[in-house]
């Protein structure tokens, strides 16, 4: 038969180690934090002649007893099992020393109180990693997850600021894609420092420094502190943290913090360009690189629902390639489809920005134009046709296209309606000998 010994929360508290503590500023603060949170702990009174320390304050808010003279702890029974001496006075010290002599009572000192400190900022950093997390989900955009990361580094490792870096794999430089606090000069520097040396750092992962005794820049940067992101094992960007005075070092704790921080942001960094890039692959059509059908049905709906609330217009233009099939027929395929890529470059760069192109089928292509009226789409539409011909798109190729247009709400007040009624339009121009723009 197995026995289970119980232990009572009688026992549990008689096991705890009963401390003291001698100085409630911000080094009692930090050990506060720290003690109060761990099982084995008793705080049984902070110490401190100025009874608003923050320490203090703390202590008294949450119900440990506060004290300005440390002498009758050490004397009662039961005595403290340790005294945490964060006074830095030697004469304390020395009293300490002399009251504990021949007491099974433990003297904790300042490396005690360095540790403490370090292991309540890891925890704060642990904890500003659990609220990134928790802020990550598929409705984030990269931009505000790089701000969550830089606020999070800056104010982990008390910097002054900072910039995110990723390099930029068409024009080969790095961009700047958060800054926190930074000068556009000094922002400069930074990413010059970077580029030289990110490259050098590609089998570390720890936190360096971009400025030392040597270099150049020291004086006008301060102290910087970076740490590569890594993205599939690849060094494709930095977070870079900044003190102002080039004396002010960060502690190897900064450093560590930085490092734990990156490797964590690495990943979720990955994960949403991931998602954005999934998102983006379902959304857009493979040969052209414009929005898909289903893309462009629920855009049509979301416009509808706009223009019907605040009562605005918009216009829905089809465009269709003449004798697309005679060209593919022809040349083959493989030119057929350089000629839908040309085709729906021209066009892109034909409309607004506001406006969304989309394939439609084959090598039929729809636009819709927010808050456009007919007269102004017949323009656009008049505009996409002519310019095909006059820049020879297709090359050697002639291409020409057909356009039928239709408006919201002169033409109907559903998307279904206004497809058909466009459709009807792009019918017109094709038995009115093609190459035409027709409204309905």
């Amino acid at each position: 038969m197995t026995h289970v010994n119980y232990v009572s929360d009688m026992e549990i508290k008689e096991q705890k180690k009963r401390i003291l503590i001698i100085g409630g500023g911000r080094r009692g603060l930090a050990s506060i934090e720290v003690l109060n949170e761990e099982k084995e702990f008793e705080i049984i009174a902070v110490i401190d002649i100025n009874q608003q320390a923050s320490g203090i304050k703390l202590a008294q808010r949450i119900g440990i007893g506060t004290d300005t003279e440390w002498e009758k702890y050490v004397e009662t029974d039961p005595a403290p099992d340790a005294i945490l001496d964060l006074t830095d006075s030697d004469e304390v010290q020395k009293k300490l020393l002399a009251a504990t002599e021949n007491r099974q009572i433990e003297i904790m000192g300042d490396v005690t109180s360095r540790f403490l400190s370090n292991l309540l900022m890891e925890r704060q950093i642990q904890a500003e990693l659990h609220r990134v997390s928790q802020r990550i989900t598929s409705n984030i955009g990269l931009d505000e997850l790089l701000v969550l990361i830089m606020s999070s580094c800056v104010k982990g490792t008390k910097a002054d600021g900072g910039i995110i870096i990723l390099f930029n794999e068409t024009t080969k430089h790095w961009d700047v894609k958060s800054n926190w606090g930074i000068s556009e000069n000094l922002e400069q520097l930074l990413v010059e420092q970077a580029s030289i040396k990110l490259p050098v750092w590609e089998d570390s992962d720890e936190a360096m420094l971009l400025t030392d005794k040597k270099s150049q820049h020291r004086e006008s940067i301060g102290t910087a502190l970076c740490c590569p992101l890594r993205l599939r094992g690849n060094i494709t960007g930095g977070i870079i943290v900044l003190n102002n005075e080039p004396a002010n070092h960060f502690s190897e704790t900064s450093k560590r913090l930085l490092s734990t921080f990156a490797n964590q942001s690495s990943v979720a960094i990955d994960n949403i360009l991931l998602y954005k890039k999934s998102q983006h692959l379902s959304i857009t059509d493979g040969l052209t690189g414009v929005y898909n059908h289903r893309y462009f049905q629920e855009q049509l709906e979301i416009e509808l629902s706009r223009a019907q609330r605040y009562d605005l217009n918009f216009a829905l233009i089809l465009l269709d390639l003449d004798n697309f099939k005679d060209i593919n027929d022809t040349y083959g395929h493989l030119k057929g489809d350089q000629i839908l890529k040309a085709v729906s470059l021209h066009i892109k760069k034909s409309i607004r920005e506001s406006d969304i192109l989309a394939r439609y089928g084959g090598d039929e292509f729809a636009i819709l134009l927010p808050e456009t009226g007919k007269k102004d789409s017949l323009i656009v539409g008049e505009r996409i046709r002519k310019g095909l011909i006059e820049k020879k798109t297709g090359g050697d190729i002639a291409v020409e296209v057909s356009v039928g247009i239709s408006a919201y709400p002169d033409d109907g007040v559903y998307g279904e309606e206004l497809i058909k009624k466009a459709d009807s339009a792009l019918y017109k121009a094709k038995e009115g000998g093609r190459n035409k723009t027709c409204l309905f």
